[in-house]
């Protein structure tokens, strides 16, 4: 038994919805691709950078393009940051500082930054928890096309954004400005974007 003969067992039972676990090879992403293309909702996840590169990866697994494009609909990715304790504190960073992390000159100077300080609740670390950072690339026909004449992901990140998809990094200082983590914490973890 393998992962692509469940998968096409599944079908059989013609669900409304099927959740694919992971798409590591050409045989599964097929499979959930024709599952997509005959009416099922296919869920699935994927190891990549961002949103984009998804389509990339699939088009590295061998999917055809036109396959790709009329099978997804909405590409998401996601990224755990640890959430500042309690026992935070505010911070002051540099104008200079805020703006080479990605904050616009509107947004400099209408919040305060915080860091991390360290207390019993959280070992000493500043952090406890964790939340997520989003980005959500809706797939539409801007972007179908862009694939279909073979488009890389860098462009296809460059045209969501246009479009109004905020990045890893944007959700990222959007939970700064809210206090939930810090400056530190988001340029760690999206230091790629």
């Amino acid at each position: 038994m393998t992962f692509a003969a469940a998968l096409k067992a599944f079908l059989r039972q013609d669900p409304d919805i099927i959740m694919v676990g992971e798409i590591r090879d050409y045989e599964t992403a097929e499979i959930a691709v024709k599952a997509a293309l005959t009416g099922h909702l296919v869920l699935s996840t994927l190891h990549t950078n961002d949103a984009p590169s998804t389509i990339t990866r699939l088009l590295n697994m061998g999917v055809e393009p036109f396959l790709v494009t009329a099978s997804t609909n909405l590409v998401l990715a996601q990224r755990l940051v640890r959430k500042l304790c309690t026992c935070k504190r505010p911070v002051d960073v540099s104008r200079k500082a805020l703006l080479a992390a990605g904050y616009t000159e509107k947004e400099v100077g209408t919040f305060q930054p915080q860091e991390a300080v360290g207390c019993r609740n959280c070992n000493n670390t500043g952090y406890k928890g964790r939340i997520a950072l989003y980005e959500v690339m809706g797939f539409g026909d801007d972007l179908k096309e862009m694939v279909l004449q073979g488009a890389s992901s860098a462009e296809l990140k460059a045209e969501s954004i246009r479009l109004g998809m905020a990045t890893l990094r944007r959700s990222g200082l959007n939970k700064v400005i809210e206090g939930m983590t810090s400056i530190d914490e988001v340029l760690r973890v999206t230091a790629n974007d």
